[in-house]
């Protein structure tokens, strides 16, 4: 029998059904990258949250952000 993707079904692992009950009864924890807004509304409900400051290299303008790659090599 095939599943819907073309492969065929898998079943499942020993203590998954355990591991991934376990996981959703935990509080989040939650790795923000990038608009600090994000994180900080999910610490004022509770979840604990790591915040990690990132934007794209050069603002985001390509050309700048080439150059730069450029420069690195």
């Amino acid at each position: 029998m095939m599943s819907t993707s073309g492969l065929p079904p898998t079943s499942p692992q020993p203590g998954a059904h355990a591991a991934s009950s376990s996981l959703l009864a935990a509080p989040p924890r939650v790795i923000n990258i990038g608009l600090e807004l994000f994180a900080e509304d999910l610490a004022r409900q509770g979840a604990q949250v790591v915040h990690v400051r990132w934007s794209p290299p050069a603002g985001g303008n390509a050309k700048l952000a080439g150059l730069l790659a450029k420069l690195r090599t």
